[in-house]
Protein backbone atom coordinates (compact mmCIF):
# COMPACT_ATOMS: atom_id res chain seq x y z
CA UNK A 1 0.00 0.00 0.00
CA UNK A 2 2.79 2.40 0.90
CA UNK A 3 4.57 1.60 -2.36
CA UNK A 4 1.53 2.66 -4.40
CA UNK A 5 1.03 5.86 -2.38
CA UNK A 6 4.39 7.14 -3.55
CA UNK A 7 3.20 7.24 -7.18
CA UNK A 8 0.48 9.90 -6.58
CA UNK A 9 2.87 11.85 -4.36
CA UNK A 10 5.53 11.80 -7.07
CA UNK A 11 2.94 12.88 -9.65
CA UNK A 12 1.91 15.83 -7.51
CA UNK A 13 5.53 16.86 -7.01
CA UNK A 14 6.21 16.58 -10.74
CA UNK A 15 3.10 18.62 -11.58
CA UNK A 16 4.13 21.29 -9.08
CA UNK A 17 7.59 21.46 -10.67
CA UNK A 18 5.98 21.95 -14.10
CA UNK A 19 3.75 24.72 -12.72
CA UNK A 20 6.75 26.47 -11.17
CA UNK A 21 8.65 26.27 -14.46
CA UNK A 22 5.70 27.72 -16.38
CA UNK A 23 5.36 30.64 -13.97
CA UNK A 24 9.10 31.29 -14.22
CA UNK A 25 8.86 31.32 -18.03
CA UNK A 26 5.96 33.79 -17.84
CA UNK A 27 7.93 36.04 -15.50
CA UNK A 28 10.95 35.94 -17.83
CA UNK A 29 8.69 36.82 -20.77
CA UNK A 30 7.38 39.82 -18.81
CA UNK A 31 10.93 41.04 -18.27
CA UNK A 32 11.63 39.85 -14.75
CA UNK A 33 15.17 38.78 -13.94
CA UNK A 34 15.47 35.40 -12.23
CA UNK A 35 18.86 34.40 -10.89
CA UNK A 36 20.18 30.96 -10.03
CA UNK A 37 19.97 31.92 -6.34
CA UNK A 38 16.24 32.59 -6.75
CA UNK A 39 15.68 29.22 -8.39
CA UNK A 40 17.73 27.49 -5.69
CA UNK A 41 15.19 28.67 -3.09
CA UNK A 42 12.32 26.94 -4.88
CA UNK A 43 11.37 23.35 -4.24
CA UNK A 44 8.29 21.42 -5.35
CA UNK A 45 8.68 19.21 -2.28
CA UNK A 46 8.47 21.48 0.74
CA UNK A 47 8.28 19.63 4.03
CA UNK A 48 9.08 22.26 6.66
CA UNK A 49 5.37 22.93 7.30
CA UNK A 50 4.41 19.26 7.65
CA UNK A 51 4.02 17.74 11.09
CA UNK A 52 3.90 13.96 10.86
CA UNK A 53 1.40 13.47 13.66
CA UNK A 54 -0.29 16.85 13.40
CA UNK A 55 -0.69 19.61 15.93
CA UNK A 56 -3.68 19.18 18.15
CA UNK A 57 -4.70 21.68 20.79
CA UNK A 58 -5.98 19.72 23.77
CA UNK A 59 -6.52 22.65 26.11
CA UNK A 60 -9.82 23.51 24.39
CA UNK A 61 -11.29 20.11 25.27
CA UNK A 62 -12.11 21.41 28.75
CA UNK A 63 -14.14 24.36 27.42
CA UNK A 64 -17.88 23.89 27.72
CA UNK A 65 -19.82 24.88 24.57
CA UNK A 66 -22.70 27.34 24.69
CA UNK A 67 -26.13 25.88 25.29
CA UNK A 68 -28.13 25.18 22.14
CA UNK A 69 -30.88 27.71 21.48
CA UNK A 70 -33.69 25.97 19.55
CA UNK A 71 -35.61 29.23 19.07
CA UNK A 72 -33.44 30.55 16.18
CA UNK A 73 -35.01 34.04 16.03
CA UNK A 74 -32.80 35.11 13.11
CA UNK A 75 -34.39 32.57 10.72
CA UNK A 76 -37.75 33.30 9.10
CA UNK A 77 -39.70 30.04 9.09
CA UNK A 78 -42.89 31.58 7.64
CA UNK A 79 -41.65 30.93 4.08
CA UNK A 80 -41.23 27.24 4.90
CA UNK A 81 -44.70 27.07 6.45
CA UNK A 82 -46.25 28.61 3.30
CA UNK A 83 -44.45 26.14 1.02
CA UNK A 84 -45.75 23.15 2.96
Amino acid sequence: MIKFNSLPANCVIFHTALDVMEVMRQLLAEGWEISAEDVAQLSPYLTAHISRFGLYATDVLRLRPDDFDPDLPEIDFTILAEAA
